[in-house]
């Protein structure tokens, strides 16, 4: 079965759920695509104190549930299916659904964002969901007053860590750098915290366990001394990885598989538009996000009317 529509919409994040608001206020039909929970990653943060209208914070999901909830105030159709690929149909693309049926769409906002990067240690993916994890917001609960270990030392790492210390024991912050690459507010934040230990100059070699994690296992890059962290939980915010593969073949890549794409989120394919954290750009936030929603809707209002 094939449904015919506007526009077509990948990825509920903050780019795609405002590209929805703005396509639907201007009367262009439009429908987003998602398997996961509205809102993208934000869903997954535990604070936010950068969106500005927010002085105190807001937690994540808080946010992307308000953002949910206005683009379905509008008439913005979110489908909980995902969307494989898409493909050209003369001037038109066609998205090959989960389902198996496919939607014709006159055009495409890739707004597909990023998954967390993988370390590739051993252990790693086989204790994945047994002790091992990319969300703290998500799997924090789990590990209440246990010893876990946060790997990383951006903003991510450091805010998950400072929400974890709120639930568990003790929470180790492992990098492999002699000093953190998060913000100074969010490392003085940790620095007060009784229960964080930073281990600094530590790169993770394997996770530990059979049926559940029980240990980290590092190695001090000065002197290559290894050792074990005792912990039941370990959470890995080491980078991120573009979610591409619907328009792979189809719209030019960086080296790093984020999509090309000029400010106004116009790609090298006419009809194909490229918002959020899938943009190649130098700031990933969730204003920035929020701006490619909105810059994309403007751009396939143009484009629209050119077509006709």
């Amino acid at each position: 079965m094939e449904e015919r529509i506007k526009v077509g919409i990948i990825g509920a994040g903050p780019a795609g759920l405002t590209a929805g608001i703005y396509l639907s206020r201007a009367g262009i039909q439009c429908k987003i695509f998602d398997p996961g929970a509205p809102g993208g990653t934000v869903f997954m943060v535990h604070e936010i104190d950068n969106y500005p209208g927010f002085p105190e914070g807001i937690n994540g999901r808080a946010l992307a549930s308000l953002m949910e909830k206005q683009a379905r105030k509008y008439g913005v159709e979110i489908v909980p299916i995902e969307v494989s690929k898409v493909e050209r149909a003369g001037d038109n693309f066609l998205l090959a659904l989960g389902s198996g049926d496919k939607a014709a769409a006159e055009a495409v906002v890739a707004a597909t964002g990023c998954r967390p990067k993988r370390l590739g240690i051993k252990g790693e993916a086989a204790l994945f969901g047994k002790g091992v994890s990319y969300c703290a917001v998500c799997d924090g609960f789990f590990f209440k007053g246990q010893d876990v270990a946060v790997v990383g030392g951006g903003d991510s790492a450091v805010q998950e860590a400072l929400y974890l210390s709120q639930i568990c024991r003790k929470v180790y912050i492992v990098h492999r750098r002699d000093q953190l690459r998060a913000k100074k507010l969010h490392q003085d934040r940790a620095s007060a915290k009784n229960n964080i230990e930073m281990v600094y100059n530590a790169a993770p070699e394997m996770v530990l366990g059979q049926e559940r994690v029980s240990g980290l296992q590092v190695k001090d890059v000065k002197s290559g001394e290894q050792k074990v962290l005792s912990v039941s939980g370990v959470f890995f915010y080491v980078g991120l990885t573009p979610i591409n593969e619907p328009v792979l073949g189809l719209v030019h890549l960086t080296e790093d598989g984020f999509i090309r794409a000029s400010e106004d989120t116009r790609t090298n394919v006419p009809g194909i538009f490229a918002a959020g954290d899938i943009r190649k750009k130098s700031s990933r936030q969730v204003s920035t996000a929020v701006a490619d929603g909105c810059n994309a809707a403007a751009a396939i209002e143009e484009y629209l009317l050119e077509k006709e």
